[in-house]
């Protein structure tokens, strides 16, 4: 059932309580410390902590898997989780979503179901995890996983793909408390969709080059992006993934990191998740209880642009230090701060811990993925 923008389910009030009782908690006595002391250590562990039968976005509040955060942790986990287990669930959220006919943006080991409403970036990052999992085992996927690829692909360029970009009816992304009409950032992914099918012998009706080309047109600003359809604002999470993925040119994602840059953006910790105030009329009712939770430091999106930046070729030292510093400081991967260092709070949602494409990124970062201890759960 759809109410307002939200999709009402039984995991929705599952999931608003476990936030409601963890945010009540991060107020009142801050995150808990996990055992582990060295930040590769703290990040490994948390991935095997919430590898259950579905790789748990978080260790607290976020008892899904977000095919988006799988897609972002992806490159730092395989060492730490295997391949077998991340292919176990790549295949999980493959064939939930070809039950569908498209893919909702959580899995639990039983359905997929959106929450809190339905993404444009979840076929997109399966996409991603297929061929990443093809590089992994030197083979794409087999003629049924395939063919499901093919005709998710299919749906989705049919239903959400308009005059050359993301519909401006599609305002769901990673950001999921604010709705942005063809965000910048779903575009990217798409395009991200569209040069990596071939790699699975997957056909697209858009092409790469005039998606590339056609968004570049619509959104650059001349120092970054635009953020969604409606608006000239700067798109932070759009240079960042364009930085991430290397969407285009070194000139044009090398002015788009200066931008950031000179707005400082990245200080004191990577990274601030706005450069202003979300328009008005994409805040919908219940985000006004918690309005500085997409505005505050999240640490997944610093990490991407970290990542970003080393492919760039510019030293990522200063900003690996300020992380590890947090993650020292609480004990945990935090999901997002404020400007002193302090978990975001609120009475209606509040900091995650042990962020899944947190951890991911951070071990991609740091090259120091530890072994895998032991099977995950």
């Amino acid at each position: 059932m759809i109410v307002g923008p939200y999709d009402v389910t039984p995991e929705m009030f599952w999931g608003l309580a476990l936030n409601a009782a963890d945010s009540w908690r991060v107020c009142l006595r801050g995150l808990p410390r996990a055992p582990e002391q060295a930040p590769a250590d703290v990040a490994a562990a948390a991935l095997r902590r919430n590898a259950r039968s579905v790789l748990w976005a978080g260790e607290g509040h976020f008892r899904y898997l977000w095919i988006a955060d799988f897609g972002k942790a992806l490159t730092g986990a395989w060492t730490t989780l295997g391949v077998e287990y991340l292919a176990g669930q790549i295949d999980l959220m493959t064939r939930e979503s070809a039950r569908l006919g498209r893919v909702p943006s959580c899995f639990r080991a039983a359905r997929g179901f959106d929450y809190p409403w339905h993404r444009g970036d979840g076929l997109p990052w399966l996409v991603f995890a297929h061929a990443e999992l093809a590089k992994k085992r030197g083979r794409g996927p087999d003629e049924e996983r395939r063919r499901a690829l093919q005709e998710l692909i299919d749906r989705y360029e049919a239903d959400w793909i308009e005059d050359g970009l993301v519909s401006e009816r599609m305002a769901g992304d990673w950001v999921d408390t604010i709705r942005r009409p063809s965000s910048t950032y779903n575009n990217l992914c798409v395009l991200m969709m569209l040069r990596r099918a071939s790699e699975l012998g997957l056909k697209t009706r858009s092409g790469a080059v005039a998606f590339a080309e056609r968004l570049w047109k619509e959104r650059w600003r001349g120092d970054g992006f635009r953020d969604h359809a409606r608006t000239d604002a700067l798109s932070v999470d759009g240079a960042v993934l364009a930085l991430y993925l290397e969407s285009y040119p070194r000139d044009v994602l090398g002015a788009a990191a200066d931008r950031l840059e000179a707005l400082r953006l990245d200080e004191p910790w990577p990274m601030r998740a706005a450069a202003e105030a979300y328009d008005s009329r994409t805040v919908p009712l219940l985000t006004r209880l918690a309005p500085g939770y997409h505005r505050a430091h999240w640490l997944h999106l610093g990490l991407m642009w970290l990542n970003g930046r080393r492919k760039l070729g510019r030293d990522v030292a200063r900003g690996q230090a300020a992380v590890e510093e947090l993650i020292r400081r609480h004990g945990v991967i935090p999901e997002a701060v404020e400007a002193d260092g302090s978990p975001y709070r609120s009475f209606f949602i509040s900091c995650e811990r042990g962020l899944t494409m947190a951890a991911g990124q951070y071990l991609e970062l740091s090259g120091s993925a530890p072994a895998t201890a032991r099977a995950p759960r």
